[in-house]
């Protein structure tokens, strides 16, 4: 029996640990009771079981002991997927049942050893890149059943993670670069496609909020574009969610010449959906219409699908030989641009939703020889003032 103290986000607290005995493998096993404010609650606590008062929770915490990680996993999911959007839940459901319920699903919890956690995440890394990510879920489990008083110790804690060359970024364009792209693009393609990677690469904007605007968010009026959601994906379905983080939440302005392109495939768009015969031209109000859609095999109106913009891409990048990036590489292209003609880093932050302006100049901003000809040329007109 002893009583120990531990530090959460909200304070200190105190633990009572218990010995009821060994397993079947010889380990021992103890009841673990968490949560005390004071030592002397846990004191009253302690004095109850030693004075067996609590007979019963102890006979629980024997016979629940063997219970499978995947049992835990499953109580822990029912109360995690209310608590993050549904395309979240569904994401974390596919990492743990691809890379993590295999392993440790059908063991009991109380049985899984240090070793074998650290033998997990060595092999995992051969294969995966992000092995933050799996610690972390993995680790989840653990101390769900170090909560719910099932175990003491989280096995994976004091893993030694495998040292992972990080590969260089290059995933963005140079302006020569982007300019070629949307020309090739705006010659052999149809306007949407020319109107959605404009708007891309002058905004800035996450694919799943470009995917979730409608014509009610662009005020042509005043060039403002509003970003206030993101579409995602359950099971193939399009769900239209909340932005990544409330800093995501923002109006934009752009540029004169994006928003007559935008008008320009307005119109080209309200032709399309008379000759789908869904409503006269005349009558069509467009505001709650998504900005861009594709017709499925079932011929429904969707938002377009995850690969729509990969698939695009991919194909004129393999036919004109052009360098590769991604649908995310026009926001690294957009962020790293702005700041190379020497924007303020707290505006472009701004513009692309995020928390702080740190947090762009880390990810997303890349130094260019462009951007370090033009630095020099600064420095170097500003120490020749002084002639």
């Amino acid at each position: 029996m002893s009583i120990h103290k531990y530090e959460t986000k909200k304070g200190f607290f105190y633990y009572v640990s218990f010995y009821i005995g060994l397993d079947e493998y010889g380990k021992k096993r103890r009841h673990l009771k968490r949560g005390f404010k004071t030592k002397k609650e846990a004191r009253l606590y302690e004095a109850r079981l030693e004075t067996g008062q609590l007979s019963e929770v102890l006979k629980a915490s024997k016979q629940n002991t063997n219970i499978s990680y995947q049992d835990l996993y499953q109580e822990w999911f029912q109360a995690y997927q209310n608590t993050v959007e549904a395309t979240t839940a569904a994401k974390t459901k596919d990492i743990y049942r691809i890379h993590i319920l295999p392993i440790f699903g059908h063991k009991s919890i109380s049985n899984i050893s240090p070793l074998e956690c650290q033998n997990f995440i060595t092999e995992k890394s051969k294969t995966f890149k992000n092995m933050k990510h799996i610690k972390s879920y993995t680790s989840k489990i653990f101390d769900f059943a170090i909560n719910m008083n099932y175990i003491d110790k989280n096995p994976m804690a004091n893993v030694i993670m495998p040292k992972i060359k990080k590969e260089k970024s290059e995933n963005f364009w140079s302006l020569e670069e982007l300019h070629r792209f949307l020309k090739i693009v705006k010659e052999i393609e149809p306007y949407k496609h020319f109107a959605l990677f404009r708007l891309l690469a002058y905004s800035g904007l996450r694919k799943g909020e470009l995917y979730a605007l409608r014509w009610g968010d662009l005020d042509c009026d005043n060039n403002l574009l509003t970003i206030n959601k993101s579409i995602g994906r359950i099971d193939g379905h399009a769900i239209e969610k909340g932005t990544k983080n409330s800093f995501s939440v923002r109006s934009i302005y752009l540029d004169s010449e994006t928003i007559d392109i935008l008008k320009h495939w307005q119109e080209l768009y309200r032709q399309e959906q008379n000759q789908l015969a869904i409503s006269k031209i005349a009558k069509i109000d467009l505001s709650n219409e998504y900005m861009f859609t594709y017709l499925t095999n079932s011929d429904q109106i969707e938002p377009l699908h995850a690969d729509y913009l990969n698939n695009i891409l991919k194909r004129i990048i393999r036919k004109y030989k052009l360098k590769p990036i991604s649908p995310h590489g026009f926001r690294h292209t957009h962020a790293t641009l702005m700041t190379e003609i020497g924007i303020d880093p707290t505006n472009t932050s701004k513009r692309l939703g995020h928390a702080s302006s740190q947090m762009t100049l880390d990810i997303y901003t890349h130094t260019t020889k462009t951007g370090e000809q033009n630095s020099i040329k600064k420095f170097a007109d500003y120490l020749n003032q002084a002639k």
